[in-house]
């Protein structure tokens, strides 16, 4: 087809010829197509060029805030795995400072109990004794009426009244001298 295409048409035959006018239109297609690639590189170079190192510098930009994001979260896993390791000595010191606490508020409540409970003994002490002292006084002169009664119904019955005065008055002399003594 090729060979029937070249022969019938005189015109199709000077598709593959390099003459002149073929290397014209070639020369004029090439300065064409480096016109439009000067034209096009002089408007959309600087543009393109720009959008290109904003972008590089966008991620560039991303790429510094991953690693300093990287290098905080590493800082804060290291502080927080610190305080983990610290975290049983503090409970300790927290329980033991508690502890001391306790001991001293025991110690002095205790103190305290033992104080109350001395000085109570001490007052129930002095009450037993001035009851003791109450009572005994009581019963003397308890003792005392009695005697008088009975030594009073004796001398009465087997005295003679002069007898009896003589007596009465020796015994509260006697009795006078007992009183101011003890």
């Amino acid at each position: 087809m090729f060979v029937y295409l070249m022969q019938a048409d005189p015109d199709l035959s000077r598709v593959l010829e390099f003459d002149s006018e073929f290397l014209v239109g070639i020369g004029f297609a090439w300065i064409n197509l480096a016109f439009i690639i000067f034209i096009l590189s002089w408007l959309l170079y600087q543009p393109v060029l720009d959008f290109l190192m904003s972008r590089k510098n966008r991620i560039e930009n991303d790429i510094d805030s991953a690693r300093k994001n990287l290098q905080e979260s590493e800082e804060a896993k290291a502080l927080y795995v610190s305080r983990l390791a610290n975290i049983e000595s503090e409970r300790s010191q927290i329980l033991d400072a508690a502890r001391r606490d306790a001991n001293a508020n025991r110690d002095e409540i205790i103190a305290q109990a033992k104080g109350d409970a001395n000085d109570e003994r001490a007052r129930a002490t002095r009450e037993i004794e001035q009851q003791w002292v109450s009572a005994n006084d009581t019963i003397k002169t308890q003792i005392i009426e009695v005697s008088s009664m009975m030594a009073g119904r004796f001398i009465e019955s087997y005295i003679e009244p002069a007898e009896k005065e003589k007596l009465l008055n020796q015994a509260i002399a006697d009795l006078g001298d007992a009183a101011w003594k003890g």
